[in-house]
């Protein structure tokens, strides 16, 4: 059996277990599982890749780290986890940046942006809306957060739209399931608390990561279908 394949079936496993803990509120389980998945996925990257991205590798650090705050008891450790995953979206600014190039949309690509970017910014309100007032004193370091990560989505879809490869596609998701996760723990955590929504956090969670190794892995060269 092929090492990738080894990989695969361990993160399955282990991310299957990160759910499972999650859903049974098994927390002594989910401090041993979550934070193995972080290195699998590092492996997962080392295998398919024949050079090694040093910032990358920052990017599944800062992972790893706000996992392993969530995790422990250490004091202000919601602080850290913010703090590393606001790093960690500020570093993917810089591969937004470097793959950028010339704008070139058509009146569709417009109107589907336009739609967008309304859409996404209501969203966003209606999010801050209902969990600004429970942030209390952490309030400075949420509204930096989420404009940060409002932002990225944005980015992350205009630069879809224009370069259509399946490296930016695989960007796009990834981002919007860092997006889907952390706002169902915003929700959970400062609005309504749901074990549905720590479900759904968990598994996007994982999900956002696994789709940055695929965004790492893949090819640049643009698809064939040029309309969405």
């Amino acid at each position: 059996m092929k090492i990738r394949t080894v990989i695969k079936i361990l993160l399955v496993i282990a991310g299957a277990l990160c759910v499972l803990s999650t859903a049974m509120q098994w927390p002594e389980l989910e401090l041993y599982t979550k934070p193995a998945t972080v290195p699998l996925f590092f492996m997962l990257y080392w295998f398919n890749v024949k050079k090694i991205d040093g910032l990358f590798l920052v990017i599944l650090l800062l992972c790893f780290l706000g996992d392993i705050f969530l995790l422990t008891e250490v004091q202000n450790s919601f602080i850290y986890v913010l703090l590393s995953y606001t790093i960690c979206y500020l570093i993917l600014f810089y591969y937004l940046c470097k793959n950028y190039k010339p704008i070139d949309y058509n009146n569709t690509d417009i109107g589907y942006l336009v739609v967008f970017f309304v859409a996404w910014t209501f969203i966003v309100y209606e999010i801050y809306d209902v969990t600004e007032e429970a942030m209390g004193d952490i309030k400075p370091f949420g509204m930096g957060y989420i404009i940060i990560l409002y932002l990225l989505l944005i980015g992350a879809v205009f630069h879809y739209v224009n370069v259509r490869s399946s490296k930016s596609l695989w960007f796009l998701i990834a981002i919007l399931n860092f997006v889907i996760s952390d706002s169902c723990f915003a929700l959970n955590k400062f609005y309504i608390a749901s074990l549905e929504f720590e479900i759904i956090n968990s598994i996007y969670q994982l999900l956002a990561v696994f789709f940055l190794v695929q965004f790492k892995i893949s090819s640049p060269v643009p698809l064939k279908l040029r309309e969405l």
